[in-house]
């Protein structure tokens, strides 16, 4: 028997979601909460199972998709995070990444706060073959921004936390180590192709000086044009391209 439509804002279970949206309630709870319908396909087509999947009333979900409970206009605009509550939500536990693999590269991401740098930061790390993020400070990734702008992604990639005071410690021994800065490096499209883990800094202030030393790579985009400095997400994602090409 199919359960009833989840109709009351007061709800227990309602309440639950609801906490997952700040930060100490997804990591109270071990989980975060994913809205649109092609927001959850794409975890679900990445291997995630939700133990909670609610749907708008009068709408099926997709066959291949688990039993969904309907919900209604009163608790999707409860739970949305949006402009316009869709109705689709989806609970999923916070993964475990395992181990880091520090001989495998990946994007390291140090202070980047604008959830939707991350998220696209995390897509285009996943498009380019990049299979772990390490994350040291700045925005949730898996807060509601981060999870939509990486459009699936973040099911399709590890996410690492690192102790900002602890710099690129956990890294050194394993892949080279490349930091995106603004000037003075050198072009990614030159380097000889490797397993890199590539660090990018905040939007405002880059990376701190701590985080970069002897046994760090600079690398810098060129920009003849006469634009100083580009978006951090911008500016990731193509150095992510560029260091790609060679490992494909």
């Amino acid at each position: 028997m199919s359960e009833s439509p989840l109709a009351s804002p007061d709800n227990a279970l309602v309440k639950d979601l609801r906490a997952l949206h700040k930060s100490e309630g997804r990591h109270a709870a071990g989980a975060f909460l994913v809205e649109g319908r092609r927001a959850i396909d794409g975890f679900l087509a990445g291997g995630r199972q939700p133990d909670v999947l609610l749907r708008p009333v009068g709408e099926p979900a997709p066959a291949e998709w688990p039993p969904a409970r309907e919900v209604g206009p009163r608790v999707a605009a409860r739970l949305s995070q949006s402009t316009t509550p869709s109705g689709w939500f989806a609970r999923f536990a916070i993964p475990d990444p395992g181990p880091l693999d520090a001989a495998a590269g990946g994007l390291v991401l140090v202070g980047v706060g604008d959830p939707g740098n991350v998220g696209t930061l995390i897509r285009s790390a996943a498009a380019f073959g990049l299979a772990q993020v390490a994350m040291a400070g700045g925005a949730d990734p898996w807060s509601h921004k981060v999870v939509q702008a990486s459009a699936g992604a973040l099911a399709t990639v590890r996410v690492h936390v690192l102790d900002p005071a602890g710099g690129l410690t956990p890294l050194r021994g394993g892949a080279r180590i490349s930091a995106l800065v603004v000037a003075g490096g050198q072009d990614p499209a030159t380097v000889a192709a490797a397993r890199r883990w590539l660090v990018v800094g905040s939007e405002a202030h880059g990376l701190p000086d701590a985080w970069l030393g002897d046994q760090v790579e600079r690398l810098t985009l060129p920009m003849p044009g006469p634009t100083e400095s580009l978006n951090a997400a911008v500016a990731g994602s193509i150095a992510c391209y560029l260091l790609a090409r060679g490992l494909v």
